[in-house]
């Protein structure tokens, strides 16, 4: 049994508006996954850069501190005369309110006079900053700070395995009356493992936050899956950062989350790189979006099919019944015409009769002439008999032309009756008679 036209044009109405939803389903996903990481990857570089923003914010903090620490009648005086237990009270005064890890005063040979946290004493001589800030410059940027360094202002710990530190600093000359250098004040904000900075920037433009020593986080307000913090873990996409200075945007998978992340360098006052930033959002806020956006197209595009077939239906159903109507009116005009045929053969059956009824009645008439006692009136009955014989013959040709005439008809029959068949076939799937 062959698929009816009903079933094969509903068939085709589904498959084209499946095939036309399913394209279209396709590439506006394509389409607005492609710019929803676009329009990600432009909010994540602004967002980023808001993050360095803070970064260069709390480093001028520290500057304008530790500018007018040195500039403080209390400590240019207790370094004058000697007075350590007044500048380390002050030292540390400064240092807690104002959130820094270290604030240190040398002499003006660099030698450690006093310290905030620390009681240790050393040279700073060496140290590039404080040897700047003695030659009278005003020092402000994010350093690396040497193990030395740490571990005199007690922070040794705080920095763990790596040794190092990177810290947002400032160095500044202490003059006296008469503005010769006397000493350098020196302090900054320690940020290994130091989370303030982060959290500050996470809670302002959301996302999550890192500082990275060379490809290695060293604070975070990224979180694991346990609740912790992601830090002292490689950024491999940073190294690349560190070594070029130039910025990297992309997916980055930290704490078991995958992130649109974008990292930048950290480049010192003499554009030397020293460490990274790193911003990132998660991505299932793109994929969310497009996962809800596919849904409600799903959603929308099979109302729109049930639309169609609510309408296609009614449609393709009326159609069939036309044609199938039809196709019973072709049947019947070739039945009527074969009673036609039939009427017409027989007929020209009824003429070929008469033709020689009329030949023997000749025959006969000619029979009774030739006897003696003969009628009169039988000479006139000859002529009539010879005028209906020559009757007989026009109307034995306009039958035979008839004839030929209804087989032509028949073969016409022939063919409306297959194209009758042919048509129900095609709207029922049904063969037959």
């Amino acid at each position: 049994m062959k698929l009816s036209l009903r079933t094969r044009l509903l068939g085709a109405i589904v498959g084209a508006v499946v095939l036309i939803f399913l394209s279209s389903l396709i590439a506006a996903r394509t389409v607005l996954a492609r710019d929803l990481y676009e329009l990600g990857s432009t909010e994540v570089a602004s967002q980023a850069s808001a993050f360095g923003g803070y970064v260069t914010a709390r480093k001028d903090q520290i500057r304008l501190l530790v500018a007018q620490e040195a500039g403080s009648e209390t400590v240019r005086g207790a370094l004058q005369s000697h007075d350590l237990a007044r500048l380390r009270g002050e030292l540390s005064q400064t240092a807690g309110t104002s959130g820094l890890s270290f604030l240190t005063v040398t002499d003006v040979n660099g030698r450690v006079i006093a310290r905030a946290r620390s009681s240790a004493g050393g040279a700073l001589a060496n140290d590039p900053l404080v040897s700047r800030a003695l030659s009278g410059e005003t020092v402000n940027t994010v350093a690396l700070l040497s193990p030395s360094l740490l571990q005199g202002e007690g922070l040794a710990l705080q920095v763990g395995h790596q040794g190092r530190g990177l810290a947002l600093v400032a160095a500044a000359p202490i003059s006296d009356e008469q503005l010769r250098t006397i000493g350098v004040i020196y302090g900054g904000v320690l940020l290994n493992h130091e989370y303030d900075l982060v959290d500050q920037a996470t809670r302002a433009i959301g996302g999550a936050s890192a500082v990275l020593d060379g490809d290695t986080v060293v604070s975070s307000s990224i979180q694991a899956p346990d609740g912790t913090r992601v830090v002292d873990v490689a950024v491999p996409d940073a190294d690349a950062v560190i070594r070029s200075g130039q910025p990297y945007v992309g997916a980055d998978s930290e704490g078991g989350t995958l992130y649109l992340a974008r990292i930048d360098a950290i480049l010192d006052d003499q554009n030397h790189v020293v460490g990274a930033t790193w911003y990132g959002v998660p991505m299932t806020q793109i994929t969310d979006i497009t996962k809800h956006t596919t849904q409600t197209l799903v959603l929308w595009g099979l109302l729109a099919m049930i639309l169609v077939l609510a309408l296609a239906i009614p449609i393709v159903q009326a159609l069939s019944k036309t044609l199938v109507e039809q196709s019973r009116k072709v049947r019947e005009a070739a039945k009527e015409l074969g009673v036609l045929i039939v009427g017409s053969e027989v007929s020209g059956d009824h003429v070929a009769a008469t033709r020689q009824a009329v030949e023997r009645s000749g025959a006969l008439i000619d029979q009774v002439s030739k006897k003696p006692d003969a009628p009169a009136e039988i000479g006139e009955l000859k002529n009539l008999n010879a005028e209906v014989e020559s009757d007989v013959t026009v109307i034995e040709t306009l039958a035979t032309e008839m004839s030929n005439r209804m087989q032509q008809a028949v073969d016409r029959v022939a063919e409306l009756n297959d194209v009758a068949a042919g048509l129900n076939e095609i709207v029922t799937g049904e063969s037959g008679s």
